[in-house]
């Protein structure tokens, strides 16, 4: 069997870049210079991708990073021979990136809160709030190298601690530029937390939930309830809870979009999307759709690559051993 090792080494060559780490130099380069050489980490882009490299540009949720404007002016990146892809992007900038030549998948929907909306008006909403009310409170956890690691601790005792994690389609770290609030329950420990990113313009944006194995009733929604009324009362306009894959259901029968739409729910054992479309949509977003755009057109070996990185790849095929693992010590005990 081949170890993650060499398959990590493999496609460490064909993948450039991924979200953020190249994501923040490209949109510096964008807004502020206007030259064709490009330096990452000091080594000049053109120079190490050129039409005989297979490397891959990943840039992560764009309408986060660029201004379309900008992007209209200095986007020699997108119009030169250079493998692009662009995951969770939104419809407003899809039409940009078809008009440079960009194949546009459909392959989810973002739950965007309007902090000037209503979102906890069910009774049942209401009643799993007030249950957090009584057993806990909510508190921001200022940034800090000791206070990142306390949080990298509490990752392992959650719901999904022990699976492989997401990597690159959000922030998985507590930094500076980020904010942690964490439900405690009466003997102060954590429960839940949430880190939020401000963004322009108003906007925030969730980079990971976090729940404690059997955490108390109501913790995820008493966190979300008490960091709108906190953002509301700052001035923020809009608060998006992410992105959930793969709830595309009126794509044209049989086409990439629906194939890949189709599968993704097939996989639903290791990656419970439905499950987060629920937590998400009991707050009454916005939901908008959003798409994988990409240069020259999507490929299964794209897909594959890019799978592999984010650690989605190595979930689905160790979230049934894991699964078995799970049942046999239930058994013995």
């Amino acid at each position: 069997m081949i170890s993650d090792r060499i398959i990590n080494a493999s496609v460490n060559r064909e993948v450039l870049s991924y979200n953020f780490e190249i994501d923040e130099k490209l949109s510096a380069f964008i807004l502020r210079n206007n030259h064709r050489r490009i330096k990452i980490f000091g080594i000049e882009l053109p120079q190490i991708i050129n039409r005989k490299d297979k490397s891959i540009i990943w840039i992560n949720n764009p309408q986060y990073r660029f201004d379309i404007v900008p992007l209209e002016i200095y986007n020699k990146i997108f119009l030169d021979d250079i493998p692009v892809f662009i995951s969770s992007c939104s419809d407003e900038l899809v039409p940009f990136f078809v008009k440079n030549k960009f194949e546009a998948i459909k392959v989810g929907r973002e739950a965007i809160l309007d902090l000037n909306g209503v979102h906890f008006n069910k009774r049942s909403l209401i009643e799993l709030v007030k249950s957090g009310l009584r057993h806990g409170t909510v508190e921001e956890i200022p940034y800090s190298e000791e206070n990142a690691l306390v949080l990298e601790e509490f990752k392992k005792h959650c719901a999904h601690g022990h699976e492989p994690q997401l990597k690159h389609f959000f922030n998985d770290k507590f930094i500076a530029a980020s904010r942690l609030f964490v439900f405690k329950d009466a003997k102060g420990e954590w429960q839940g937390g949430i880190t939020i990113a401000p963004k322009e313009d108003g906007k925030v944006i969730t980079e990971l939930i976090l729940r404690r194995k059997n955490s108390l009733r109501g913790t995820m929604e008493t966190l979300v309830f008490k960091i709108c009324e906190i953002l509301k009362r700052e001035g923020a306009i809009s608060w998006s809870l992410g992105e959930v894959p793969y709830v595309v259901y009126d794509s044209k029968p049989f086409s990439k979009e629906f194939l890949i739409n189709y599968t993704g729910r097939r996989l639903k054992f290791a990656y419970n999307f439905f499950g987060l479309y629920n937590f998400k949509n009991k707050f009454s977003p916005r939901w908008k759709d959003v798409y994988i755009c990409c240069k020259p057109k999507l490929t299964i070996l794209t897909l594959l690559k890019v799978s592999w990185r984010s650690n989605m790849l190595k979930l689905i095929l160790k979230k049934p051993f894991i699964k078995l693992s799970e049942k046999f010590n239930s058994d013995r005990i």
